[in-house]
């Protein structure tokens, strides 16, 4: 009898270890406040609702298909999906924490990466609209750091910062920020801030690399006079071998107001396929079809460079100039700009 009711025993964890078990994604944030909750709560999936105040409650027994949430975080793949969510962070940096209206942190000698999913039109508030953070304190840093911003077309976020808009900073490795498929407008009105900054941490001392992706959608960046629309940063000056990249595809629309800078590293040579305005400056890349209205405003200009091409596809008002300097323009623009 004991010999039966052990081998059963085995047969039983023998089972129990077939079992499939979740994981936590690998990168996933350590802590994640939205507005005024941290949003992790051991291994499960949260949800939440957001009120006008942009305050967080906590939903029980909510599912995906349910529609009484805004906010849903899932640790397992470090996804935090906005449906139609308004949410504000504090009016102070000493604020839970630091006034972000989103913050995730990593931990200390890991990366950090965290996914925005945008359904509907959402809108982010505080001190800081957005900040993803691998620099931890003063004698604990993490590695790289990465925000993914994506969802349906119809997806959108507004964030403002009084500081900056969207921050992505790494500890001892690379900073990037990721755009896919959505339209995102990040301001600020801060002195010295920027509408997006993506920066190298003060422990970064080699080689770190500062990115920001856009594929498909758009990317509408500003700051207050005098401030950066995109800033790179480096943060230590005695870093090495620093490098930026500005890269657009799927035809993705980048609009830097107050212009594209960099603080201890040589600014980025956008690249790909889609149009950047660095300021009043505007450069189609490769061959761009106009997927949504696009306006020339008065005193901007948009070159279209040899080797590029733009299809307006009907969506194209110019009321300022269009430089053709051997490129290929293909449709005829509305508006009252001209054409050189």
């Amino acid at each position: 009898m004991k010999k039966r009711f052990l081998s059963l025993l085995c047969v039983l964890a023998l089972c129990l270890g077939l079992l499939p078990v979740t994981a936590l994604a690998v990168d996933a944030p350590a802590t994640l406040y939205v507005g005024n909750n941290q949003v992790i709560v051991a291994e499960t999936v949260t949800y939440w609702s957001t009120n006008d105040s942009g305050e967080l409650t906590r939903v029980e027994n909510a599912t995906d298909a349910s529609k009484d949430w805004t906010v849903r975080y899932n640790p397992n793949t470090a996804t935090l999906t906005l449906s139609g969510a308004t949410i504000k962070g504090g009016s102070d940096v000493v604020s839970i924490p630091y006034g972000s209206g989103i913050y995730a942190q990593g931990s200390s000698n890991q990366p950090v990466t965290l996914t925005i999913e945008l359904i509907g039109e959402n809108t982010i508030t505080g001190t800081f609209g957005i900040y993803v953070n691998a620099e931890i304190n003063a004698s604990s840093y993490g590695t790289n750091a990465t925000l993914t911003i994506m969802g349906d077309n119809n997806g959108s976020l507004e964030v403002s910062g009084s500081n900056n808009g969207i921050y992505v900073k790494s500890g001892t490795g690379n900073a990037s920020l990721n755009i896919k498929d959505v339209a995102v407008t990040s301001s600020t009105n801060g002195d010295y801030a920027a509408g997006v900054c993506v920066q190298s941490g003060s422990d970064a001392t080699s080689s770190p690399k500062l990115s920001l992706a856009v594929d498909g959608g758009s990317l509408t960046t500003s700051a207050s006079e005098g401030n950066d629309g995109i800033q790179f940063y480096v943060g230590l000056s005695e870093a090495t071998g620093a490098t930026t990249s500005l890269t657009v595809s799927d035809n993705a629309i980048v609009r830097a107001n107050g212009g594209i800078k960099a603080s201890r590293v040589d600014e980025p040579t956008p690249s790909g396929t889609g149009i950047v305005f660095d300021g009043n400056k505007g450069t189609v890349y490769g061959s761009v079809e106009l997927q949504k209205d696009l306006e020339i405003k008065s005193g901007e200009t948009l070159t279209i460079p040899e080797g590029s091409t733009l299809n307006t596809n009907n969506n194209l008002t110019n009321n300022g100039t269009i430089v053709n300097t051997g490129g290929t323009l293909n449709g005829e623009p509305d508006g009252t700009g001209k054409i050189e």
